[in-house]
């Protein structure tokens, strides 16, 4: 299966998903550092021209991009987390920052890919009393996909890190197919009605903005940690370290204490091999990098096994197995 990486930083995708046989067709990355990190550890996986691959730079420009592979049948991404965290200052849309979350959906509206699978941190939930999100649910839906959403834990992956964040997965045409990646259907009963898998005549303009007041159908409530949603249905369901920061070398805050290593009866911060194995990462996987640099890079990383677990069960979705 085809992928396409945006805000690819260190390449959590490609450290998940190409082991399972996913092929990367290009990447979006800005930071000289993670670019470099990435054409180091992935030069002579990756950056072959005979499939195609390439980083095609600032995400912001995407709509200049003549992409060079035009099979991209997952678009996988984490877009920027300040504006809906609760370290930062929750400014949400008026953040100029969550203009690349609207950019992520209009990317997808406009190729249309297969499945989707966005990532970012629980707050995006609670931001304009939930309206945020439940609008931004409702013009993927106008765009053809049935998505479905979950805030998973690193922690339940294998990693001894508390990492909550939310997972949004779509699949254009088929709210179940997108339900059954993030949910087991012995436990959780998918009552939704399929899409018809046809691409809608405003697809490409179909995530514009996520800040009018749109009425949606359903109700998607902010304290919940998943859901699934269709443009017609909208089902919600009740659902050691603490989470590696990207300021993680800077010092000891409230947000960093609770992931200090003690070592002879003394605390003192973790390191950057540490944070790598929290992450699910190879060990050095970040050496050669000063160690601001690596605490920046992993911080703001996905977490390797939670993207490999989606990975392998969008790829029973797609060889037709019961999950």
């Amino acid at each position: 299966m085809n992928y396409f990486s945006v805000c690819d930083g260190i390449g959590a995708a490609h450290a998940a998903l190409l082991p399972l046989g996913y092929r990367c067709v290009g990447v979006s990355e800005i930071d000289k550092y993670c670019k470099q990190l990435i054409e180091e550890k992935y030069g002579n996986t990756l950056f072959e021209k005979k499939e195609g691959f390439k980083n095609y730079g600032d995400f912001n420009r995407w709509r200049n991009w003549f992409l060079v592979h035009k099979n991209i049948e997952l678009v996988i991404g984490g877009t920027p987390c300040q504006p809906f965290s609760i370290i930062g200052k929750r400014q949400g849309v008026d953040d100029v920052r969550a203009d690349l979350t609207r950019k992520f959906f209009r990317f997808i509206a406009y190729y249309t890919p297969t499945w989707f699978v966005w990532e970012n941190v629980p707050g995006v939930l609670s931001i304009d009393g939930g309206g945020y999100f439940r609008r931004m649910l409702s013009q993927i839906g106008d765009g053809g996909y049935g998505v479905a959403w979950r805030v998973l834990d690193a922690q339940f992956f294998g990693v001894p890190q508390r990492r909550r964040r939310v997972y949004v997965v779509g699949c254009f045409g088929d709210p179940v197919r997108a339900g059954r990646v993030l949910f087991d259907t012995e436990t959780v009963p998918l009552l939704t009605e399929k899409l018809p898998k046809t691409k809608h005549n405003n697809s490409r303009a179909a995530a514009k903005d996520f800040g009018g007041n749109r009425r949606v159908s359903g109700t998607v409530m902010s304290n919940y940690s998943c859901g699934v949603y269709s443009d017609r249905i909208n089902m919600i369901v009740i659902d050691k370290s603490g989470t590696i920061l990207a300021r993680q070398g800077r010092g000891v805050c409230k947000q960093t204490i609770n992931t200090l290593a003690i070592t002879n009866g003394r605390a003192r911060r973790l390191t950057p091999l540490e944070c790598e194995r929290l992450q699910g990462f190879p060990d050095d996987y970040t050496a050669g990098f000063s160690n601001h640099q690596r605490y920046k890079m992993l911080g703001n990383s996905m977490p390797v096994p939670v993207i490999r677990w989606i990975g392998e069960r969008i790829l029973r979705e797609e060889g037709g197995d019961e999950i």
